[in-house]
């Protein structure tokens, strides 16, 4: 979008929560920055870090060391009656996500992206929804790969049969459900669509939060798909994805920086056999997940794309991890979705 003098324009952006992902940069290798909301916005030509939002005053005094001269609030309400932002991201604890969106999208913010998971409930989570429909706020959910070109590549590369019929698939995830667990949900439903199914149980070993336990489980798709989840200690930091197909393999590896395809191939040694070839087709490299993010914002608020993880999809993930929960909570009893 261009003004009147044919310069495009440029949008004001806030964040609010200046923690981990909001606004602490100095906390990431230089090869993934920008890696927190501010940074993106901040580093972006076509966008103003117009403010920084916490309640917290030691997030905020931290904020203002990295971003210095960025004007700061401890209150999202008065920071909405003096900036009138273009853009909103909400990096903040999940239990207070409703309650910011809905003030968001209540002051026409045009676009607010929220991180995940979308709620901790699904009243909420509609609730949510519905503001941003209503005020015509675009809903965005944090699922940071399903922004990222790669990415997108290689699932239409899927979709479009590379690898023939999914048949399996596994995955792993470390650090609670509701943390990195909700990016596996979503990039698996990204990659595979609709799932019917769960069956899931608690994993001790794995957990360090009482209030985030891990589950493993195993998860049925409507594609017929069948899909493992396993978790990982927290030290591991491990998210990896693996699709067997009736034609090949992918893998997505390294939290998603990589992907690596094999083709299946017919075994030499034994007849009517196949296997995968030893031959590699790798891509990617660490790279930031944020600033494809933004740019992916701004084509959307120019009609230029839709979005690709909607408040839609964020409330699609709670309701199976609500499920996966309920499934792990009767013993590992088939919950239908």
């Amino acid at each position: 979008m261009k003004t009147s003098n044919g310069v495009k324009k440029k949008y004001k952006a806030i964040v609010i929560g200046c923690g981990w992902i909001g606004a602490e940069e100095k906390d990431y290798p230089k090869t993934i920055q920008p890696a927190t909301h501010a940074g993106a916005y901040k580093s972006h030509p076509r966008i103003e870090l117009a403010g920084l939002v916490d309640v917290n005053p030691r997030k905020l005094s931290t904020a203002q060391k990295f971003f210095p001269g960025t004007p700061s609030f401890n209150s999202a309400k008065e920071m909405f009656k003096k900036i009138k932002p273009d853009i909103v991201s909400i990096a903040t604890p999940t239990n207070s996500h409703s309650q910011l969106v809905q003030l968001a999208a209540q002051f026409k913010t045009k676009a607010i992206i929220c991180e995940k998971p979308i709620s901790n409930s699904l009243k909420e989570a509609k609730k949510m929804i519905k503001a941003c429909q209503n005020n015509k706020s675009l809903l965005f959910i944090n699922h940071q790969r399903r922004f990222d070109p790669l990415m997108q590549e290689w699932r239409n590369k899927v979709k479009n049969g590379l690898i023939g019929n999914i048949l399996q698939a596994s995955c792993y995830y470390y650090n609670g459900l509701l943390n990195n667990g909700t990016h596996c949900i979503d990039l698996l439903r990204f990659f595979l669509g609709e799932i019917s199914w769960v069956q899931a149980t608690t994993n001790s070993k794995t957990s360090i939060s009482k209030n985030d336990k891990n589950v493993d489980a195993l998860i049925g798709f409507k594609n017929n798909a069948r899909v493992t989840i396993q978790s990982l200690s927290k030290n591991y930091g491990f998210l990896n994805f693996y699709f067997y197909g009736t034609k090949g393999r992918i893998t997505l590896k390294n939290l998603g920086y990589e992907v690596e395809y094999k083709k299946l191939i017919k075994n030499k040694y034994y007849k009517n056999r196949y296997q995968l070839s030893k031959s590699i087709k790798q891509e990617g490299r660490p790279r930031s997940f944020m600033k494809p993010m933004v740019n992916h914002i701004i084509s959307c608020l120019e009609g230029k794309k839709r979005p690709v993880s909607r408040g839609i999809d964020g409330l699609a993930v709670l309701k199976i991890l609500a499920a996966l929960r309920k499934s792990a909570e009767n013993k590992g009893a088939i919950i239908k979705i």
